[in-house]
């Protein structure tokens, strides 16, 4: 086999390697993104119900500390 066949191969492997390097690492952030609009809806959510359970004892009087 000729020596530049062989460079010209691997050069153009190397190509479609950075391309798919480039691809998954792009794939990587946008799933990285989505999760962490995901972390911050269910942080909301959480501090949304955590207020409604706190609102809903104080209206069924197991919020009261008052033991007089």
């Amino acid at each position: 086999m000729d020596v530049q066949i062989v460079i010209a191969t691997l050069q153009r492997k190397v190509s479609e390697l950075t391309l798919t390097n480039v691809m998954l690492e792009a794939q990587l952030q946008d799933l990285r993104s989505q999760l962490n609009s995901m972390k911050e809806q269910q942080s909301i959510e959480n501090a949304i119900d955590g207020n409604e359970n706190q609102a809903q004892e104080i209206n069924n009087g197991s919020g009261s500390t008052d033991d007089f």
